[in-house]
């Protein structure tokens, strides 16, 4: 599966060692649609979240660009 679109990175923590991992959507979707897990940057362990499924992922990146939306209109009224 392809994704096409803009591509925000995700970060992915690692319940180890707590460093963040960011990862672009499309690498995270790769992984996802190939059963496959990411690496921890850090400290190489595999990263088990239940972001397991592309639909969690979807809500993921929803909820972030819904967050910059937000920050945005914020700055718009502030600045008008």
């Amino acid at each position: 599966m392809d994704y096409v679109g803009i591509d925000p990175a995700v970060g992915l923590e690692c319940s180890h060692c707590k460093h963040v991992s960011r990862v672009p959507y499309s690498g995270l979707l790769a992984l996802v649609t190939d059963e496959q897990q990411a690496e921890c940057l850090a400290c190489g362990r595999l990263m088990l979240h239940d972001w397991t499924t592309v639909a969690v992922v979807q809500n993921i990146i929803r909820k972030r660009m819904d967050q910059a939306n937000e920050a945005k209109v914020r700055r718009v009224v502030h600045h008008a």
